[in-house]
């Protein structure tokens, strides 16, 4: 019994319910002392104070969460400070006012004189100035906290989809296909073998050098968007076409890394590539998107995805961005990127 009462104790809800009640029955007794300094104090006045009190309490209290949804502490912080510190203070003597009269049964508006209404006014005003910085002192810890918790999930989160990049890039599957076509070029054109191995070593360092960043500009996905295509175009001879439309504004603008390969990877995969009805992949930049889109050539043959390209391109942006991108599957397939720049 004793081990569930301090368990219940410990639990933060009957913590602040205590705490309410304690501070605000002390804090009634001691106003109604203080008001009443020189005159006799019976025990039934202090109590009926230190309940009256607890009222207050808690009515201040629950007051927070309509003022902070109308008027919350980031946008409005001087502002609802200050109406904290007015909104609390006729709370209170509102209250005060109300008992007092419904206990000593006088007129409403002879309840409280006027000396005792100006000494219970300084002083809950200056309660409630006391109150409200705490309160704010708190709320922005709070605040802190939050932020820094979601911040840490937010890395942890991008962290993750990186790691997803990073193993789709360095598959065994893609590995093997290089390879493959080495060992025809090896006979076939040794002086492309070597172009094709560059190529290779240069799209697995800038993978490696990059697989960490969260940002990089266009213009170095690009030029690792060159060796990768240079691999694609050696393997699929006359069937893949790339195409840019960009200006230097464009090319200044940040994209998460490889991104531009996962989608060009994925209209590889989707389409059957032929030399009769090559794969026309175009990159174009608008005022605040990037599209990428390509020609369509069904196959016939259904292909299981992973789910990691798209998916993984659109998680990474609403994290980055704070908005996804955009897929419009007409005449083409078109995906469009929301523009990030260096601010």
């Amino acid at each position: 019994m004793a081990i569930q009462l301090r368990q219940l104790f410990y639990q933060p809800t009957m913590r602040k319910h205590l705490g309410l009640l304690f501070i605000g029955f002390i804090l009634g007794v001691l106003t109604f002392g203080f008001i009443n300094f020189q005159k006799e104090l019976h025990n039934v006045d202090l109590l009926m104070s230190g309940l009256l009190g607890v009222l207050v309490s808690y009515s201040i209290f629950h007051s927070n969460k309509p003022l902070n949804s109308v008027f919350d502490w980031k946008s409005y912080t001087g502002f609802r400070l200050l109406l904290g510190i007015l909104f609390h203070t006729a709370i209170g003597f509102t209250l005060i006012w109300l008992g007092t009269w419904l206990v000593r049964g006088n007129g409403f508006f002879e309840a409280i004189s006027l000396e005792t209404g100006l000494k219970l006014g300084i002083l809950l005003f200056c309660a409630a100035i006391i109150y409200n910085i705490i309160y704010f002192a708190f709320f922005s810890y709070n605040q802190f906290a939050r932020n820094q918790v979601a911040e840490l999930k937010t890395e942890r989160k991008q962290a993750e989809l990186q790691l997803e990049t990073l193993k789709s890039q360095l598959s065994p599957h893609f590995l093997f296909n290089c390879i493959n076509s080495l060992s025809f070029l090896f006979h076939d054109d040794v002086e492309k073998a070597e172009s094709f191995i560059r190529s290779m070593a240069n799209s697995y360092q800038y993978t490696l050098e990059n697989c960490r960043s969260s940002l990089i500009s266009l213009k170095q996905e690009l030029d690792f968007l060159e060796s990768y295509s240079f691999l694609l175009k050696t393997r699929f001879n006359g069937m893949f076409e790339l195409k840019y439309d960009l200006n230097d504004k464009h090319l200044s603008s940040k994209i998460p890394p490889l991104t531009l390969q996962l989608l060009v990877e994925n209209a590889i995969k989707h389409n059957k590539l032929s030399v009769e009805n090559p794969i026309l992949i175009q990159i174009k930049g608008y005022e605040s998107t990037l599209s990428v889109s390509n020609t369509k050539a069904a196959t016939s043959i259904a292909k299981k995805t992973t789910g990691i390209g798209l998916k993984n391109i659109d998680k990474r942006y609403k994290i980055l961005a704070k908005k996804g991108i955009t897929i419009q599957n007409d005449s083409q397939f078109n995906v469009l990127l929301p523009m990030l720049t260096n601010e």
